[in-house]
């Protein structure tokens, strides 16, 4: 019992050490201390689950913050990557996309950044119950790594670097909005009525 229990104190060292933990829970440290997160489905289970991975992780979540994700589009779709003898049964392959973006001051688009998960179970038609089962289990699991893969983009973004990108969006924005400016002005001169010249009598 002695041996077991210290071969098991070893192990949980070793692994300590080595800086292993369960995915989904260890803890993951944000340059960034404060963001807003929106969503196309603000009350979608996505949005609501990075908020909350945020949160965990001691970021402040507010519709004040300087900057903010915006989570522009989540797909789900499936496809049949093999059959088997009879086509009784066939492996399905689920796929998980997110595209999301890192919005700046006055709603300039800073980044954009796509995320995926890809899992492929066995489908059996003769068990129709425990083949869906199977499957719901495989989303809900592919939706939390989903969150941990948006979790770890924005681990790696920080202040610093959203506020360069800040300065370049606005130089942009200024520069295109001046190059309308100066295009209207010259369909506003090509469009104008012309005067006849005054004829002196």
């Amino acid at each position: 019992m002695l041996k077991r229990t210290l071969a098991l104190l070893s192990l949980s060292l070793l692994l300590t050490a080595c800086g292993f933990h369960l995915r989904g829970t260890g803890a993951i440290q944000f340059a960034l201390q404060e963001i807003n997160v929106t969503a196309r489905d603000a009350y979608g289970d996505l949005a609501q689950a990075v908020r909350k991975r945020l949160e965990a992780n001691k970021v402040t979540v507010s519709s004040a913050a300087p900057y903010t994700l915006h989570i522009s589009r989540e797909q789900r779709s499936q496809r049949t990557a093999s059959y088997t003898a009879g086509t009784r049964s066939a492996e399905i392959t689920l796929t998980t996309q997110a595209d999301f973006e890192i919005l700046g001051r006055n709603n300039l688009l800073l980044l954009t950044e796509q995320v995926e998960v890809e899992r492929t179970y066995s489908y059996d038609s003769n068990n129709l119950g425990g083949s869906n089962q199977e499957a719901n289990m495989l989303r809900a699991e592919m939706q939390r790594e989903l969150v941990e893969q948006v979790a770890m983009r924005l681990q790696m973004i920080t202040p610093e670097r959203l506020d360069q990108l800040q300065r370049e969006a606005e130089r942009k924005a200024a520069a295109a909005a001046e190059a309308e400016a100066r295009a209207k002005q010259v369909r506003d001169e090509l469009t104008a009525p012309q005067q006849s010249p005054i004829q002196i009598p």
